[in-house]
């Protein structure tokens, strides 16, 4: 359902917008995710981090109101937004959509978004309970890059692997099982960041001292992230 409305949005040249959590989870997320969509041929993709100190966690509606002004009409949620019911009724209200992909234990009652894409939700069967919020944002790259392949949606492929650098540090950072998918795509994400093309990325690795070197899953937990 959440790819289904993304293609819509693409189809009808709909403003998107990321809404990603503050931490090294949303950052990385909201990073792979925005530059998914570019190379899936989106355009003029907005996001919004809400400021660690001065608005706290969460989606909020200040922020959403600042998002309609800008024209969107879709929002998009990374590593946030399973609790936010309030919001997501006051998004509905002002005439937005949500797509939330998260991966946090939700409560009881789930916010009435267009679609909810999180492995942690008590109906699903896609036993990808691991996932970091980074994850969940790339299977939705993945989703969406198959439907898009199917619909004929796609000037030119892109290749997911090179989003696997911020996946490495989402994962890595915030902390989950390093089993199954999240093991072996990490292995790759280390790879992709050796190499990777990103200039911020690059100055880091530089700042410490890693640049065009092997680079460990240590190495992210206690240089890169910090």
């Amino acid at each position: 359902k959440a790819v289904e409305r993304i293609i819509r949005a693409f189809n009808n040249n709909e403003k998107i917008a990321i809404y990603a959590d503050f931490d090294l989870d949303g950052t990385p997320g909201l990073a792979l995710l925005k530059k998914g969509l570019e190379q899936l041929g989106f355009k003029d993709i907005l996001y919004y981090q809400p400021k660690r100190l001065s608005e706290g966690y969460g989606v909020h509606s200040h922020a959403i109101d600042s998002l309609l002004g800008q024209g969107v009409q879709l929002i998009i949620t990374v590593d946030v937004g399973i609790t936010a019911i309030e919001s997501v009724k006051y998004a509905n209200l002002k005439g937005i959509d949500v797509i939330i992909t998260d991966h946090h234990l939700p409560k009881e009652e789930l916010p009435p978004a267009y679609a909810i894409v999180n492995p942690n939700k008590n109906e699903c069967e896609s036993n990808l309970g691991h996932l970091a919020g980074t994850g969940v944002a790339f299977y939705l790259i993945l989703a969406l890059r198959t439907e898009m392949k199917k619909l004929g949606l796609l000037k030119t492929d892109m290749n997911p692997k090179e989003l696997l650098d911020c996946f490495a540090i989402g994962t890595l950072t915030d902390l989950v099982p390093m089993i199954n998918e999240n093991r072996s795509l990490v292995k790759h994400g280390l790879h992709v960041l050796k190499n990777t093309k990103r200039p911020g990325i690059k100055a880091l690795l530089r700042a410490v001292d890693l640049e065009d070197k092997n680079i460990l899953s240590e190495d992210i937990s206690f240089k890169i992230a910090p």
